[in-house]
């Protein structure tokens, strides 16, 4: 089993940016149909990270 590094470990948030961003750069030099199924991934992961940043945001408060 691998155990993972503890030294700075990266945010949710951070990581799905930065795989969205990857996507991207893979979408420009893929074949039409994989480009298009490569940019709806990276638009889901933006999503996916905006949504993390509201559900860990500091002005987040539970329902009264």
């Amino acid at each position: 089993m691998q155990q993972r590094s503890s030294c700075n470990p990266k945010s949710l948030h951070q990581r799905l940016v930065e795989e969205a961003s990857a996507l991207r750069g893979l979408a420009e030099v893929a074949p039409q149909d994989e480009r298009d199924r490569l940019i709806e991934r990276a638009r889901q992961l933006d999503s996916e990270a905006n949504m993390e940043g509201w559900l860990s945001s500091a002005e987040l408060k539970p329902p009264t």
